[in-house]
């Protein structure tokens, strides 16, 4: 069974490029985040392959839009519609992979100004002299900085 799971990814990325989401929502909600970014981007762009996997059990959903080459116009469509819906459905716009520094920007659909500011306090009080994944998570650009140091 995890070899088949394990060949998902090379098998999307033999397909073109893959906008790749990793997500958590309540799994009764997995089914219709899919349909709805299947529709939206169909629309436009209907060479577009929709792949759905994850871990029913806790929620992840691993969202993969894929098109026959990288384009702007379909990433638009994306984003930022997956997070504002997983927001919507009271998920988080990343599981298990983490936030990473495509998703800084997008906290802010998780997670609350507090909470960021928790985040902050407690990575200063474990990395004082900033050493620890410096710049690793950092989103300056929407007023909420997450990676406390650069």
């Amino acid at each position: 069974m995890m070899g088949l799971r394990e060949n998902i990814a090379p098998a999307l990325k033999s397909l073109g490029f893959n906008y790749k989401y990793d997500v958590s929502l309540p799994i009764r909600d997995m089914y219709s985040l899919v349909e709805k970014v299947k529709v939206r981007i169909l629309q436009s762009f209907p060479d577009t392959k929709i792949a759905a996997y994850g871990h029913v059990g806790d929620g992840d959903l691993h969202l993969n839009p894929v098109t026959p080459a990288y384009n702007p116009a379909v990433l638009e469509l994306i984003e930022p519609f997956v997070y504002e819906e997983v927001s919507r459905l009271k998920g988080s716009i990343s599981a298990e992979h983490g936030l990473g520094l495509k998703k800084a920007n997008y906290l802010k659909y998780s997670k609350d100004t507090d909470l960021i500011e928790t985040m902050r306090t407690l990575k200063d009080l474990f990395d004082p002299n900033g050493i620890m994944n410096k710049a690793v998570v950092s989103t300056q650009s929407t007023g909420i900085s997450v990676c406390f140091r650069e």
